[in-house]
């Protein structure tokens, strides 16, 4: 009687190489280019960034900055309270919008949240990852799109289609903030509503080498925008001028 042969054991699964906490070191300021950083004090730590201070705008940031990563379940309640906020503040200047884009929508959680307010309006979400083509999946955006808003193929495809446009801190995570704002105003149609939900909007767009930034405000007025908000909010909403580019 032959003895029983032993079960087959599955090879081990491959392991994942851990996602890296920083993203790439740079040389300049995000928001108005300059390489005159001045790294502010603090104590030395190789395991951390360091945060560095532009000359020319004052603009602080991290370098290298943090990579996304998995948010503490407090941090994801006080963002559901912060999408639902900027709603609400779209709703009293835009109460009937037929289409919107969320830009950097990554899951789509804004326009979930945004549908409760909105609930016959026409979400669509845009993101560099294909995180966007799950949350398509699971119906809380109608249309996705994988890239970015600076992309000529999506640039041409979405030209002048939506109502409102919404960019919940998407420029802090851009390379060149000024040609993504552009961009989103080329979306728009004219007449239309533009969101942006940023950390500092006085900071934005500074002009090198005078002392006080330009500030985001400053540059949508430049665009040929109306800013329907204060000066003193971090969420920025814009109607687009009938003649703006």
């Amino acid at each position: 009687m032959t003895a029983p042969s032993a079960p087959s054991v599955p090879p081990p699964a491959p392991r994942v190489p851990p996602v890296p906490r920083y993203g790439p070191h740079r040389a300049d300021c995000p928001w108005c280019g300059s390489r005159r950083l001045r790294a502010r004090p603090r104590r030395e730590d190789p395991r951390r960034s360091v945060l560095e201070r532009c000359l020319d705008c004052r603009h602080v940031f991290r370098n290298p900055p943090f990579t996304p990563g998995p948010e503490h379940p407090l941090v994801r309640a006080g963002v559901r309270l912060r999408h639902g906020l900027a709603a609400r503040a779209v709703l009293r200047r835009r109460p009937d919008p037929e289409s919107w884009l969320d830009v950097g929508t990554g899951d789509a959680d804004f326009p979930r949240a945004a549908r409760a307010y909105f609930p016959y309006t026409s979400f669509d979400g845009l993101d560099p990852t294909h995180r966007v083509l799950r949350a398509r999946a699971v119906e809380r955006v109608e249309e996705a799109f994988v890239g970015r808003l600076t992309d000529p193929h999506i640039a041409a495809r979405l030209r002048a289609r939506y109502d409102v446009v919404s960019l919940f801190q998407q420029l802090e995570r851009v390379p060149d903030p000024r040609a993504e704002l552009r961009a989103a105003l080329h979306v728009l149609r004219p007449g239309g509503h533009l969101l942006v939900d940023v950390a500092d909007p006085r900071r934005l767009f500074a002009l090198p080498g005078t002392s006080h930034p330009a500030g985001l405000r400053a540059e949508l007025v430049a665009q040929g925008c109306t800013v329907l908000t204060g000066v003193r909010t971090h969420r920025v909403i814009a109607r687009k001028g009938a003649s703006a580019p």
